[in-house]
């Protein structure tokens, strides 16, 4: 567990990046590779890299972003002879990435292969934070250190993890200039809410998942779907924007994170 009033500053967090075989996990796309960095008190403890022989062949629109091939990976160490190492460097830290949804979702898939629990702790995001605290055309980890003039990502995960924390560190400074200096505030911050800002009032069922982590059968109707669609979420926090109140949830139908706005949520039921 952590302490939600620990300082930013001061907390264990773990950088976080991956590469792919692909983008979707529904596609039977996995992990070739990884790279950690953690730090502890903003001074780094220890790094970690790998690539991992994924099992597949490499889907062409990542190769040629990454630069990998199949037949390195064929040769790389096992993801599962590196899950005692990764496990190691998570304990106590916050993990940290750009879209952090992706990492995680793809790195807990791995380690649910091998029977291991999932990465479903705390963690924080650089995206969201980066579009409550910067004004840019684009929020991709690439344009983002190029304009703040960071060091570069190059699809590799070391060298993105690098450029991850750079542009972490950049946002921080942002952040205490505005008196958000602890967890709790970051994560607050992500969904949308300033020190000041209350709370938002949910529906008691949304709130009781929230709080129990538990999973929802929700009626939802969307601008893509307009006859209301019956589907089961597991939701992850609520988001506060300009428009309205959203709740940010795992959608098993899209097997992928996804954003619901409140209003639009027909009927919602506590599942076990």
């Amino acid at each position: 567990m952590y302490d939600p009033s620990t300082l930013l500053q001061e907390a264990p967090l773990l950088f976080l990046d991956l590469e792919t075989t692909g983008l979707s996990l529904g596609a039977g796309h996995r992990v070739c590779e990884v790279a950690l960095l953690r730090e502890v008190g903003g001074q780094e403890e220890a790094r970690f890299a790998c690539l991992i022989d994924p099992g597949r062949p490499l889907d062409p629109g990542s190769a040629a972003v990454n630069g990998l091939n199949d037949a390195e990976l064929a040769e790389a160490a096992s993801f599962a002879s590196v899950v005692s190492q990764i496990e190691a460097f998570a304990q106590g830290a916050i993990l940290v990435a750009h879209n952090l949804a992706f990492d995680r979702a793809f790195l807990s898939f791995e380690m649910a292969q091998l029977g291991r629990p999932a990465f479903d702790g705390p963690g924080i995001d650089t995206l969201p934070l980066a579009r409550r605290l910067l004004r840019r055309p684009s929020y991709g980890l690439k344009a983002l250190t190029t304009a703040l003039q960071l060091p570069m990502p190059t699809h590799r995960a070391m060298d993105d993890v690098i450029a991850l924390r750079a542009l972490f560190h950049h946002l921080r400074g942002l952040m205490e200039a505005e008196g958000i200096t602890t967890l709790s505030d970051t994560f607050r911050l992500e969904r949308g809410l300033r020190p000041e800002t209350p709370e938002p009032e949910v529906p008691p069922v949304i709130a009781q998942a929230l709080a129990e982590q538990r999973p929802l059968r929700i009626v939802y109707r969307s601008m893509s779907t307009p006859e209301p669609t019956a589907r089961t979420v597991r939701p992850i926090y609520l988001s506060q924007e300009t428009n309205g109140l959203y709740l940010r949830a795992f959608c098993e139908l899209r097997q992928n994170v996804r954003t619901f706005a409140i209003t639009k949520i027909e009927a919602a039921e506590l599942l076990d």
